[in-house]
Protein backbone atom coordinates (compact mmCIF):
# COMPACT_ATOMS: atom_id res chain seq x y z
CA UNK A 1 0.00 0.00 0.00
CA UNK A 2 1.12 3.54 -0.72
CA UNK A 3 -0.94 5.56 1.80
CA UNK A 4 -2.56 5.21 5.22
CA UNK A 5 -5.98 5.81 3.64
CA UNK A 6 -5.47 2.84 1.32
CA UNK A 7 -4.32 0.66 4.22
CA UNK A 8 -7.40 1.66 6.23
CA UNK A 9 -9.85 0.63 3.52
CA UNK A 10 -7.97 -2.48 2.44
CA UNK A 11 -8.40 -3.83 5.97
CA UNK A 12 -12.12 -3.19 5.83
CA UNK A 13 -12.35 -5.22 2.63
CA UNK A 14 -11.91 -8.31 4.79
CA UNK A 15 -15.35 -7.58 6.26
CA UNK A 16 -17.17 -6.57 3.11
CA UNK A 17 -16.96 -7.15 -0.62
CA UNK A 18 -17.11 -3.47 -1.58
CA UNK A 19 -16.85 -0.11 0.18
CA UNK A 20 -18.80 3.09 -0.42
CA UNK A 21 -17.57 6.41 0.90
CA UNK A 22 -20.00 9.32 1.43
CA UNK A 23 -19.28 13.00 1.92
CA UNK A 24 -20.88 16.41 1.46
CA UNK A 25 -19.60 19.82 0.42
CA UNK A 26 -21.21 23.22 0.81
CA UNK A 27 -23.09 22.68 4.03
CA UNK A 28 -21.88 25.96 5.56
CA UNK A 29 -21.99 28.15 2.45
CA UNK A 30 -24.23 31.21 2.17
CA UNK A 31 -25.15 30.49 -1.44
CA UNK A 32 -25.60 27.63 -3.85
CA UNK A 33 -26.62 23.99 -3.46
CA UNK A 34 -25.11 21.41 -1.16
CA UNK A 35 -23.36 18.65 -3.09
CA UNK A 36 -22.80 15.05 -2.05
CA UNK A 37 -20.96 12.12 -3.58
CA UNK A 38 -20.99 8.37 -3.08
CA UNK A 39 -17.87 6.58 -4.27
CA UNK A 40 -17.75 2.78 -4.46
CA UNK A 41 -14.44 0.91 -4.34
CA UNK A 42 -14.60 -2.63 -5.72
CA UNK A 43 -13.12 -5.76 -4.14
CA UNK A 44 -10.06 -6.14 -6.38
CA UNK A 45 -9.10 -2.45 -6.24
CA UNK A 46 -6.15 -2.89 -3.89
CA UNK A 47 -4.57 -5.68 -5.93
CA UNK A 48 -3.87 -3.29 -8.81
CA UNK A 49 -0.70 -1.19 -8.61
CA UNK A 50 -2.04 1.41 -11.05
CA UNK A 51 -5.08 1.95 -8.82
CA UNK A 52 -2.82 2.45 -5.83
CA UNK A 53 -0.56 4.85 -7.67
CA UNK A 54 -3.43 6.99 -8.95
CA UNK A 55 -4.97 7.36 -5.48
CA UNK A 56 -1.83 7.50 -3.31
CA UNK A 57 -2.10 11.27 -2.74
CA UNK A 58 -5.83 11.35 -2.01
CA UNK A 59 -6.91 12.96 1.24
CA UNK A 60 -9.52 15.36 2.63
CA UNK A 61 -10.31 17.61 -0.34
CA UNK A 62 -10.12 20.73 1.84
CA UNK A 63 -6.44 19.98 2.47
CA UNK A 64 -5.58 19.62 -1.23
CA UNK A 65 -4.76 22.43 -3.62
CA UNK A 66 -7.27 23.11 -6.38
CA UNK A 67 -4.86 21.70 -8.95
CA UNK A 68 -4.38 18.49 -6.96
CA UNK A 69 -8.16 18.11 -6.48
CA UNK A 70 -8.75 18.50 -10.20
CA UNK A 71 -6.05 15.92 -10.93
CA UNK A 72 -7.59 13.52 -8.43
CA UNK A 73 -11.06 14.10 -9.89
CA UNK A 74 -9.82 13.18 -13.36
CA UNK A 75 -8.12 10.08 -11.91
CA UNK A 76 -11.46 8.98 -10.45
CA UNK A 77 -13.15 9.44 -13.82
CA UNK A 78 -10.42 7.26 -15.36
CA UNK A 79 -10.86 4.61 -12.66
CA UNK A 80 -14.63 4.63 -13.21
CA UNK A 81 -14.19 4.06 -16.94
CA UNK A 82 -11.91 1.12 -16.13
CA UNK A 83 -14.48 -0.34 -13.74
CA UNK A 84 -12.29 -0.08 -10.63
CA UNK A 85 -14.68 2.34 -8.93
CA UNK A 86 -18.14 3.74 -9.45
CA UNK A 87 -19.52 7.01 -8.16
CA UNK A 88 -22.51 9.30 -8.19
CA UNK A 89 -22.56 13.04 -7.50
CA UNK A 90 -25.86 14.72 -6.63
CA UNK A 91 -27.05 17.91 -4.99
CA UNK A 92 -29.90 19.57 -3.13
CA UNK A 93 -30.98 22.99 -4.35
CA UNK A 94 -31.26 26.28 -2.50
CA UNK A 95 -35.05 25.84 -2.55
CA UNK A 96 -34.70 22.41 -0.94
CA UNK A 97 -32.34 23.83 1.68
CA UNK A 98 -34.93 26.51 2.49
CA UNK A 99 -37.70 23.91 2.69
CA UNK A 100 -35.91 21.12 4.57
CA UNK A 101 -33.13 23.07 6.35
CA UNK A 102 -29.50 22.26 5.60
CA UNK A 103 -29.51 18.98 7.51
CA UNK A 104 -32.58 17.68 5.72
CA UNK A 105 -31.32 18.84 2.32
CA UNK A 106 -27.92 17.22 2.87
CA UNK A 107 -29.62 14.00 3.88
CA UNK A 108 -31.79 14.15 0.75
CA UNK A 109 -28.77 14.57 -1.48
CA UNK A 110 -26.93 11.70 0.24
CA UNK A 111 -29.94 9.47 -0.37
CA UNK A 112 -29.98 10.52 -4.02
CA UNK A 113 -26.31 9.64 -4.42
CA UNK A 114 -26.74 6.21 -2.84
CA UNK A 115 -29.97 5.42 -4.65
CA UNK A 116 -28.45 6.15 -8.04
CA UNK A 117 -25.33 4.16 -7.24
CA UNK A 118 -27.18 1.14 -5.84
CA UNK A 119 -29.49 0.97 -8.86
CA UNK A 120 -26.64 -0.13 -11.12
CA UNK A 121 -24.61 -2.29 -8.71
CA UNK A 122 -25.95 -5.86 -8.24
CA UNK A 123 -23.63 -6.63 -5.31
CA UNK A 124 -24.73 -3.54 -3.41
CA UNK A 125 -26.11 -5.61 -0.52
CA UNK A 126 -22.57 -6.78 0.27
CA UNK A 127 -21.25 -3.24 0.58
CA UNK A 128 -20.08 -1.38 3.69
CA UNK A 129 -21.06 2.30 3.61
CA UNK A 130 -18.67 4.73 5.29
CA UNK A 131 -19.78 8.28 6.07
CA UNK A 132 -17.70 11.24 7.15
CA UNK A 133 -18.76 12.75 10.47
CA UNK A 134 -21.44 11.42 12.79
CA UNK A 135 -24.09 8.79 11.94
CA UNK A 136 -27.46 9.91 10.59
CA UNK A 137 -30.46 8.84 12.62
CA UNK A 138 -33.13 6.85 10.77
CA UNK A 139 -31.10 6.95 7.56
CA UNK A 140 -32.47 4.27 5.20
CA UNK A 141 -28.98 2.94 4.43
CA UNK A 142 -27.02 1.20 7.23
CA UNK A 143 -23.67 2.93 7.55
CA UNK A 144 -20.58 3.39 9.66
CA UNK A 145 -19.65 6.98 10.51
CA UNK A 146 -16.05 8.11 10.98
CA UNK A 147 -15.26 11.54 12.41
CA UNK A 148 -12.54 13.01 10.21
CA UNK A 149 -13.10 10.14 7.81
CA UNK A 150 -12.22 12.19 4.74
CA UNK A 151 -8.60 12.12 5.91
CA UNK A 152 -8.66 8.49 7.12
CA UNK A 153 -10.56 6.50 4.49
CA UNK A 154 -9.77 6.39 0.77
CA UNK A 155 -13.44 5.84 -0.11
CA UNK A 156 -14.57 8.88 1.90
CA UNK A 157 -11.69 11.02 0.62
CA UNK A 158 -12.68 10.10 -2.93
CA UNK A 159 -16.26 11.18 -2.25
CA UNK A 160 -14.96 14.40 -0.72
CA UNK A 161 -12.90 15.16 -3.83
CA UNK A 162 -15.77 14.39 -6.20
CA UNK A 163 -18.28 16.56 -4.33
CA UNK A 164 -15.82 19.42 -3.83
CA UNK A 165 -14.71 19.66 -7.47
CA UNK A 166 -18.27 19.29 -8.77
CA UNK A 167 -19.60 22.03 -6.48
CA UNK A 168 -16.68 24.36 -7.16
CA UNK A 169 -17.22 24.03 -10.90
CA UNK A 170 -20.93 24.69 -10.43
CA UNK A 171 -20.25 27.81 -8.38
CA UNK A 172 -17.79 29.12 -10.99
CA UNK A 173 -20.53 28.79 -13.60
CA UNK A 174 -23.18 30.28 -11.33
CA UNK A 175 -20.89 33.16 -10.48
CA UNK A 176 -20.89 34.33 -14.08
CA UNK A 177 -24.52 35.39 -13.52
CA UNK A 178 -23.72 37.18 -10.25
CA UNK A 179 -20.12 38.43 -10.60
CA UNK A 180 -20.37 40.99 -7.79
CA UNK A 181 -20.22 38.22 -5.16
CA UNK A 182 -16.95 36.78 -6.53
CA UNK A 183 -18.03 33.15 -6.18
CA UNK A 184 -15.07 32.15 -8.34
CA UNK A 185 -13.00 33.02 -5.27
CA UNK A 186 -15.21 32.16 -2.28
CA UNK A 187 -17.47 29.38 -3.72
CA UNK A 188 -20.43 30.94 -1.92
CA UNK A 189 -18.89 30.86 1.55
CA UNK A 190 -19.09 33.84 3.91
CA UNK A 191 -15.85 35.70 3.25
CA UNK A 192 -15.69 39.32 4.38
CA UNK A 193 -16.08 40.64 0.83
CA UNK A 194 -19.01 38.33 0.17
CA UNK A 195 -20.80 39.43 3.34
CA UNK A 196 -20.09 43.09 2.61
CA UNK A 197 -21.45 42.78 -0.91
CA UNK A 198 -24.67 41.19 0.39
CA UNK A 199 -25.10 44.11 2.81
CA UNK A 200 -24.38 46.62 0.04
CA UNK A 201 -26.44 45.26 -2.87
CA UNK A 202 -28.71 42.67 -1.25
CA UNK A 203 -28.98 38.93 -1.80
CA UNK A 204 -29.70 37.13 -5.06
CA UNK A 205 -31.97 34.11 -5.71
CA UNK A 206 -29.05 31.73 -5.22
CA UNK A 207 -28.47 32.84 -1.63
CA UNK A 208 -29.84 30.81 1.28
CA UNK A 209 -32.20 33.22 3.01
CA UNK A 210 -32.04 31.44 6.37
CA UNK A 211 -28.26 31.81 6.40
CA UNK A 212 -28.36 35.57 5.80
CA UNK A 213 -30.49 36.83 8.68
CA UNK A 214 -27.59 38.00 10.84
CA UNK A 215 -25.80 39.56 7.88
CA UNK A 216 -28.77 41.47 6.45
CA UNK A 217 -30.09 42.58 9.87
CA UNK A 218 -26.81 44.14 10.98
Amino acid sequence: MKSSLQVHDAKLMAESRWLIGLDEVGRGALAGPVFTAACLIKDDFFQNEDNLSLTSKFRDSKKMSEAKREEAYESLIHLKKRGAVDFEITSASVAEIESLNITGATRLSLERSLKALSARQPAYSQTLILMDGKPLKDFPYPHQAIVGGDDLSLAIASASILAKVARDRFMYSLGERFPRFEWHKNKGYGTRLHREQIQLTGACPEHRALFLRKIINK
